[in-house]
C-alpha cells in the first residue's frame, strides 16, 4: 500500500504564507532601503568623486574606432609629410595644415616606467556648487588627474621626428580627460623634452613638445582654429601642426600606428622669447576658481596654484601677490581708477570676447584651468594666453545644453561667482573695449563664411590621416565639419560616451555669431549658464 504525505492542517500552510510574505515584503523594503541610501549617498560629492575616479580606472581599453591599428599592417596614406631637416625655425615647425610622421621608441623597461602610478587622492574634489577642485599637492602636476590620484612619471625613449633622430628623449603621458578616456589603451597624450637627458638637442630651436590625442574632438580641428583665432583677435597663443604618431615597445609593438595627433607649440620662456619679442616674460599656468584671491604675502601659499612656467623673480612674485590683494580688497572706486595699472585692460577685453565667442567653458569662464596669465616686464600688468582649447568652439557637454552654449549670456557668461571678472566687468572702460572687441571679431574673425572656409582648408589637410585611422572616425569628422545640419538629439546624458551626437562646427560658427549680435543690438539677453546638470 503507497504511503501518503502526511497533509499540514490549513492553519500550517497560512503560517508558511504568511512567513513566506513576511521574508518577500522584507526583502523588498530593504532593496528600497538600499536604493535609497544609495541614491542618498550619490548626492555626496565626496562620494561622486570617489565613485567618478574608480569608474575612470576600470574603464573599457576603448571603442573600436579608437584602437590602434592591427600589428604589422602598413597603413595607407595619401598626404603630403613634412620633412624636419628642413624646418629651421618654429613658424615653419608649425604651420597649421604640416603632417608631421613622429615615432616614439622604447624599451620594454622604459614603456613599464611610463605608467601612471598612484597617489593619494583629494578627497571631496567635487564641490557643492558642482565644481571641482584642480590642485593635489601629492601629484607632481596640476589638473584633475592628479586630483583623483593619478601622476605621470618621466620616463626616456628615442623619437623619429621627420626624419629626424633624437635619443635619450625624456617622455611622460600628459592632460586630463583625454588621459583618463583612453587610460587602458596606447592612445594617449605625451610629453617630450628633448634635452632634459641630451643638453643642447632641440628641433627648430625647440625642446619641449605637447601631442594631444585629439580623441574629445570628432573634428580635429578644435584646437588649431581656436588658436588661430585668438592670434587675429590679438592676443598671444600658440601654434599648431598634425602628426601621424607610431609606437614601438622592443618586445611588444613595432611601428605600430596610433592614428592624428595634434602637435601643440608649448608655452615656456623659449616660446615667450619670440611672441612678445622682449626677454624676461613670466608666464603663469592657474587652476583655481578663486582667480587671484589674497592668500597672504609668502609666495609659497601662491606657487603651486600659479604654477609658473617660466622662472620668475622675487620681484614677479611679489606684483602677483600685490594684484591679489588689490582684486580681494580693493573699493569699487579704487578698483575703476587703478586696474589699467596692473591689467592690460586691451589685451583682456580680447581674450575674453575670444573666450565667449567660443564659448569655451572648460577654461577660465567655468573651471578655473586651461588658460595662462602673463607679466609683462616692463608695464608690469598681465595679460592673457589660451590653452587646451579641445572642448571651445561651444563643443564642452559637462555645461548646460547645446542650444544654451551656444545662446550663452555675453555680460555674464562665466559660471558661478568669478571675483576678478565680475570687477572688470563692472569698469566701464574695460566693459567698452570688451564690446568694441566683440563687434570688430563679428565684423572679421568670426565671420561664418570665413570661419567656414578655414574649417574647410584645415579639414582638407588632417583628412586623410584620419582616413588611414579609422573609418568610423572619418564618418564622424565628416558630419562635424559637414555644414549640412544634423538632425536629431545633441545632447545625451553621459558626455563621455564615444558614441554621443557628434558637435557640429559649422552650426555653432552660425548660431553664435546670431546670439552674440543680437546681444549686442539688444534684441535677447543671452543665457546665464549654471554649473548645475542641465535637464535633457
Amino acid at each position: 500500500m503507497p504511503l501518503r504525505r502526511p497533509r499540514l492542517p490549513a492553519s500550517g500552510w497560512k503560517r508558511w504564507l504568511v512567513l513566506l510574505g513576511g521574508i518577500l515584503a522584507g526583502g523588498f523594503l530593504l532593496l528600497i532601503l538600499l536604493a535609497l541610501g544609495l541614491w542618498g549617498a550619490f548626492q555626496i560629492p565626496q562620494v561622486q568623486g570617489w565613485f567618478i575616479a574608480r569608474m575612470m580606472e576600470m574603464s573599457p581599453p576603448g571603442t573600436p574606432e579608437e584602437m590602434p591599428g592591427s600589428p604589422g599592417v602598413v597603413p595607407t596614406y595619401s598626404g603630403p609629410v613634412a620633412s624636419a631637416r628642413l624646418a629651421s625655425s618654429a613658424s615653419e615647425l608649425y604651420r597649421q595644415t604640416n603632417v608631421w610622421n613622429l615615432h616614439l621608441q622604447f624599451g620594454a623597461a622604459d614603456w613599464v616606467s611610463i605608467q601612471h602610478r598612484r597617489v593619494e587622492p583629494v578627497p571631496g574634489w567635487m564641490k557643492e556648487d558642482g565644481g571641482i577642485v584642480l590642485r593635489n599637492p601629492n601629484a607632481s602636476r596640476n589638473g584633475l588627474s592628479g586630483v583623483v590620484g593619478i601622476d605621470f612619471p618621466w620616463s626616456k625613449g628615442d623619437v623619429e621626428f621627420g626624419g629626424r633622430q633624437f635619443t635619450n628623449v625624456a617622455i611622460r603621458f600628459k592632460r586630463n580627460g583625454t588621459y583618463l578616456g583612453g587610460i587602458r589603451g596606447y592612445r594617449k597624450p605625451f610629453k617630450l623634452d628633448l634635452n632634459e637627458h641630451v643638453p643642447e638637442q632641440s628641433l627648430a630651436g625647440r625642446t619641449l613638445f605637447n601631442l594631444g590625442n585629439l580623441s574629445a574632438d570628432f573634428t580635429c580641428l578644435s584646437d588649431t582654429l581656436g588658436y588661430e583665432f585668438f592670434r587675429e583677435a590679438g592676443v598671444p597663443a600658440p601654434r599648431t601642426a598634425f602628426a601621424r604618431v607610431f609606437l614601438s615597445i622592443a618586445g611588444q609593438e613595432t611601428n605600430r600606428l596610433l592614428g592624428p595627433y595634434l602637435l601643440v607649440e608649448n608655452p615656456d620662456a623659449e616660446w615667450a622669447r619670440e611672441a612678445f619679442a622682449i626677454p624676461g616674460v613670466a608666464l603663469f599656468k592657474p587652476v583655481t576658481q578663486e582667480l587671484f584671491a589674497d592668500l597672504g604675502t609668502n609666495w609659497s601659499d601662491y606657487d603651486g596654484i600659479y604654477d609658473p612656467k617660466t622662472k620668475v623673480t622675487p620681484a614677479q612674485q611679489a606684483r602677483v601677490m600685490e594684484l591679489a590683494q588689490f582684486v580681494t580688497h580693493a573699493t569699487d572706486e579704487d578698483f575703476a581708477a587703478r586696474v589699467a595699472g596692473f591689467v592690460d585692460l586691451s589685451e583682456t577685453a580680447r581674450f575674453l570676447a575670444a573666450e565667449v565667442l567660443l564659448s569655451n567653458y572648460d577654461g577660465i569662464l567655468s573651471n578655473g584651468q586651461n588658460f595662462l596669465f602673463y607679466l609683462e616686464p616692463v608695464s608690469q600688468r598681465i595679460g592673457f594666453i589660451p590653452w587646451d582649447l579641445d572642448h571651445s568652439w561651444g563643443e564642452f557637454p559637462f555645461v548646460a545644453t547645446a542650444e544654451d552654449r551656444e545662446r550663452a549670456s555675453i555680460w555674464r557668461p562665466w559660471l558661478g561667482s568669478h571675483r576678478f571678472l565680475e570687477r572688470l566687468m563692472a569698469v566701464p572702460d574695460f566693459k567698452q573695449r570688451y564690446r568694441e572687441a566683440l563687434d570688430r571679431l563679428l565684423r572679421g574673425p568670426f565671420t561664418p563664411a570665413r570661419l567656414n572656409d578655414r574649417v574647410d582648408a584645415l579639414a582638407a589637410a588632417v583628412r586623410p590621416v584620419i582616413a588611414e585611422w579609422s573609418t568610423n572616425r572619418l564618418a564622424k569628422f565628416e558630419v562635424a565639419v559637414s555644414g549640412e545640419v544634423r538632425p536629431g538629439p545633441r545632447d545625451t546624458d553621459n558626455p563621455m560616451d564615444p558614441n554621443r551626437p557628434v558637435w557640429q562646427l559649422k552650426r555653432f560658427i552660425a548660431a553664435r555669431a546670431a546670439s552674440v549680435q543680437d546681444q549686442l543690438d539688444g534684441r535677447t539677453e543671452g543665457v546665464v549658464l549654471s554649473r548645475q546638470p542641465p535637464k535633457r
